[in-house]
């Protein structure tokens, strides 16, 4: 895998994504100290800004005029890193992006506060785009990430924890978010509803992909790659498909080193040799090879949703693209 390099994709939107900044400028700009103070953290770490570029896409492709498609970006832009910020408090991270957290900086009251205020803006941005169709979606999509959120928490440092529990966390917190901006586009793009289900499904596969990679990356990319330590993950009481799948195949062997490393507490780094350990059991066992065929499944999945599709021909391709470039990626 390599370090994800989407500038190429983007070319086309360039000028939208440049608007979408913008827009995230004002809605984070404040007159109270504090607010700037977190918001001025949050803009030196940003990230590869794939959502709101997926909005973009979605609508370019989908014949959308104006740019409603840039307010919306700015506005799962927005919810996406108002549930990063939350989930580095329930999980107490340390590190974002190779950046010290706002918990680890601020403490997690003036962190859980800065991220409810992220998605009232977020959700005033979009009541000022006046369409309740987008609304709808937002809403959809914002509950369905809590209820994922639940979920995660409920069987967090729970070696029972099931497959049907990845699978909820996974559509829920990752997926539908990627579903909702596809869909976004070709609602801004006055699609039909048929096309703007497929849009949707289209961000869902990609949605799965972009997850399972994650996983797999938790436990195959180094320290320096993820911006924050490997095996955060199960260190943080999260069994995601790679260790439910080794508990599987080596559940005695598996079982004791993830109990160490659970009793040693999720602020103590895993020993080296715990993780060289798991390391040897997971090639031992091919306990990744699922994790990996599913996101090919899912990335080939959102190509073929999208074959059948009529849009902007330029556009189409770069979406085709997408789905196998995010397969391919170190961080």
């Amino acid at each position: 895998m390599r370090r994800l390099d989407l500038a190429r994709y983007f070319l086309s939107i360039q000028p939208k994504l440049s608007g979408v900044e913008a827009e995230l400028q004002r809605l984070l700009q404040s007159d109270v100290a504090v607010v700037e103070k977190l918001a001025a953290h949050i803009r030196e770490g940003q990230g590869k800004r794939l959502r709101p570029a997926l909005v973009l896409l979605a609508s370019r492709f989908s014949g959308a005029e104006g740019d409603a498609d840039i307010r919306f970006g700015a506005v799962f832009e927005l919810i996406h890193t108002a549930t990063l910020v939350h989930d580095d408090v329930i999980d107490h991270a340390q590190l974002r992006r190779g950046k010290p957290t706002l918990n680890r900086l601020w403490g997690n009251t003036l962190t859980v506060l800065f991220g409810d205020l992220l998605y009232i803006h977020a959700m005033s941005s979009a009541i000022q785009g006046r369409s309740w169709r987008l609304m709808e979606i937002l809403s959809e999509v914002t509950t369905r990430m809590i209820e994922g959120e639940l979920i995660q928490n409920d069987v967090l440092f729970k070696l029972d924890t099931s497959r049907k529990d990845y699978f909820d966390i996974q559509e829920r917190k990752t997926a539908l978010l990627f579903g909702g901006c596809t869909e976004a586009g070709a609602v801004l793009g006055q699609r039909s509803a048929a096309d703007c289900e497929a849009m949707r499904g289209y961000g869902l596969e990609i949605g799965r992909a972009f997850q399972l990679v994650d996983d797999l990356l938790d436990y195959t990319a180094t320290s320096e790659q993820l911006g924050k330590p490997a095996f955060s993950d199960l260190r943080e009481g999260k069994l995601t498909l790679p260790m439910l799948t080794l508990l599987e195949k080596a559940p005695e062997e598996s079982r004791a080193i993830v109990r160490r490393i659970w009793d040693r507490g999720e602020e103590v780094p895993i020993p080296s040799e715990d993780e060289a350990a798991l390391k040897r059991l997971l090639e031992a066992h091919d306990a990744l090879a699922e994790t990996r065929a599913l996101a090919r499944k899912a990335s080939a999945s959102a190509t073929a949703i999208l074959d059948g599709l009529e849009g902007e021909k330029g556009t189409k391709a770069l979406l085709h693209e997408i789905p196998a470039a995010l397969l391919d990626r170190s961080k």
